[in-house]
């Protein structure tokens, strides 16, 4: 009987948000050209309402209809508070669906939001508040803008704090909201396979948290930099619980390359071994032709004398580029993502620079400061022609003239070769080294290897 009284409570509740949106939706289409002063006005405000300009009384509409979906807002939150006390099965269900509805209505009012705040440029804003979409409480802090405390613009010369999430965010919600729901100031849930698959899916940047990060349970300080370039890996720092390899020796082994989770890496552990040699001699190399796509580091170097000091390696692997360029006084910066081993905690422990960064995001370097960008088995015949047209202008954004892009080993179709060779052509670089080769390493023969070493030109104006 409880459960009928419940299901009636809710289906009322339901119905009645659902009109709520629909009025709404309708009040917002039609107060764009009539007035709701009878609706939303009381009888000693007409008078001046309609000494109103057309725009002060469309705004005083906008803030009316804004107000009256708050409380809606408001009233449904509580009642849904309620419900998560209750454990039964059957509420929590109906509690994820009024959920939804709450979400339609709260989008609404962020339709109808309007900031009242001025924009760096001193013009009106009116960007849409995405806080109310949100039913976590720690990410509808994070999202909404903080004005300054001191009511004055702050040494950037703006007025609040604006933070942001991934476009993307807002269609994986659910998700979002599982990874902002946390204790403040506890420690966080072994949750970083939530977040890297929220930044894969295009929900990137993510937003902050206040909660600690866990650490490896018996961490142990990390090796000299003379010895931790290529030494033993300690399986004391890294946290094991989301890989299917719970050590670095099964990691290495060649009889778990499958259980790894990546392909394009599946000897990159092995540092001592397969890693040694590369780049410094030709690793990928046809033994009928003797024809390879392996260019050396000796060799690219050799193109600019001096000039090459500090660069980013924009691929898939273990830290080695950096570390055989580091031996030349070359500093690099390793973009890593932990696509089924941890890749980012290697990097660090041979005391080399990860930084965590998907191929979504807008590299974190201003323009024309970096003298290299190496990229391997990385941005390969996989990808969008126009995602790959936006990445390579951002590369070319943050190399400086004269810069080098080391585009090595990047593999497609021979069907699909010409176009994109077309669209590294397009970058209008100096070709130092160029060369398409047979994909040799597999029986597939429709496969190809192309390799380049490209000089950004000046560019003066």
């Amino acid at each position: 009987m409880a459960k009928v009284n419940i299901l009636k409570k809710l289906g009322s509740l339901v119905m009645f948000a659902s009109t709520v949106a629909i009025l709404v939706c309708t009040a917002a289409t039609l107060s764009k050209s009539y007035s709701f002063r009878p609706f939303l006005l009381s009888d000693t405000s007409s008078c001046n309402y309609e000494t109103l300009s057309p725009n002060h009384r469309h705004r005083t509409n906008q803030t009316q209809i804004k107000n009256t979906v708050q409380i809606v807002i408001h009233k449904i939150q509580r009642h849904l508070d309620h419900m998560k006390e209750n454990s039964r099965d059957e509420e929590s269900e109906h509690a994820s669906f009024l959920a939804d509805i709450l979400g339609l209505i709260g989008s609404v009012n962020i339709s109808l939001s309007v900031n009242s705040e001025q924009n760096l440029q001193g013009t009106p804003s009116n960007l849409l508040q995405p806080s109310e979409y949100f039913l976590t409480e720690e990410i509808r802090k994070y999202v909404k803008t903080k004005p300054n405390r001191l009511q004055k613009p702050n040494f950037m010369g703006t007025n609040g704090t604006s933070t942001s999430i991934g476009q993307a965010c807002f269609s994986m919600r659910k998700l979002l909201e599982d990874y902002m729901d946390y204790d403040v100031g506890d420690i966080c849930e072994d949750d970083w396979k939530l977040a890297q698959q929220l930044m894969v899916n295009g929900c990137d940047p993510l937003p902050r948290r206040r909660c600690f990060a866990r650490a490896p349970q018996f961490y142990t300080k990390p090796l000299p930099v003379n010895e931790s370039m290529w030494g033993p890996l300690n399986d004391k720092n890294v946290r094991w619980s989301q890989y299917r390899c719970k050590n670095f020796t099964c990691l290495v082994s060649n009889a778990t390359t499958s259980k790894k989770g990546f392909s394009k890496c599946t000897d990159c552990f092995d540092l001592a071994g397969h890693e040694y040699p590369r780049w410094v001699e030709p690793v990928y190399q046809d033994p009928n032709s003797n024809t390879t796509s392996d260019f050396t580091i000796t060799e690219v170097l050799d193109l600019k004398p001096g000039e090459i000091r500090i660069g980013l390696d924009f691929s898939v692997g273990t830290g080695t580029f950096a570390a055989r360029m580091k031996e030349k006084n070359v500093t690099i910066v390793s973009v890593a993502i932990n696509l089924g081993a941890p890749f980012s905690e290697v990097i660090a422990l041979r005391g080399l620079i990860p930084i965590y960064l998907t191929i979504n995001q807008r590299l974190p370097f201003f323009d024309n400061t970096l003298d290299l960008i190496h990229t391997t088995r990385f941005l390969d015949g996989w990808i969008d022609f126009v995602t790959l047209d936006f990445v390579l202008y951002d590369w070319d954004r943050v190399l400086r003239p004269g810069g080098i892009l080391w585009v090595d080993s990047f593999f497609c179709l021979k069907e699909d070769l010409s176009d994109y060779l077309d669209v590294f052509k397009m970058l209008r670089y100096r070709k130092h080294m160029w060369v398409v080769v047979p994909k040799w390493d597999k029986s597939d023969d429709r496969e190809v290897f192309f390799s380049a070493v490209l000089e950004k030109p000046p560019r003066p104006f």
